[in-house]
């Protein structure tokens, strides 16, 4: 945990705030009932409906669907080494959904974890074409004691075919 003379240094540098990252090291647990370290099996005896299992980037990652309502399509958990959990990942679209609702979801999002957590880090703020897609990206990052969260806005845009997704990545550090 940080002390109180580093906060109060970054606040006087303009780093930091009354409501910053620096002063909230609030521990930020994982969604659906979940628990950080939580063990595979532990996972499976609570009757989770896994749908998918993959190795993503050396990390065993399940993936639950069949959610039904608030726009959440799917949850992907992945575990470390131990084979305990370490993140997951709630992605949010609905192709119902226009440009406004997504922004309006994520604005929902980004204000509830404010509110909780303070200001985010901003990690990338962009729209640029990449060859003839048209790429926005929005990433905010809470930390909080060995946890943080990561809120996302990713869209791909070609002519009229779109696709745009909202996630939240809880993940234990």
């Amino acid at each position: 945990m940080k002390s109180w003379w580093f906060s109060l240094v970054l606040y006087g540098l303009g780093i930091g705030s009354a409501h910053s990252q620096a002063t909230v090291p609030q521990k930020i647990d994982p969604p659906l009932g979940l628990f950080w370290g939580e063990s595979q099996k532990e996972i499976e005896e609570k009757n989770t409906p896994i749908t998918q299992r993959a190795v993503v980037m050396q990390r065993d990652a399940w993936t639950v669907d069949r959610f039904r309502g608030s726009g959440l399509k799917k949850a992907i958990l992945y575990f470390g080494k131990e084979k305990t959990l370490v993140e997951v990942e709630l992605q949010y679209e609905d192709p119902q959904w226009t440009f406004e609702d997504y922004q309006g979801f994520f604005g929902s999002a980004r204000l509830k974890m404010q509110a909780r957590y303070g200001q985010p880090i901003v990690l990338a703020r962009y729209k640029a074409p990449k060859d003839d897609v048209v790429e926005t990206v929005v990433s905010l990052l809470w930390r909080g004691e060995a946890s943080s969260i990561c809120l996302c806005y990713f869209s791909a845009e070609r002519n009229t075919d779109m696709w745009r997704v909202v996630s939240l990545h809880y993940r234990s550090e």
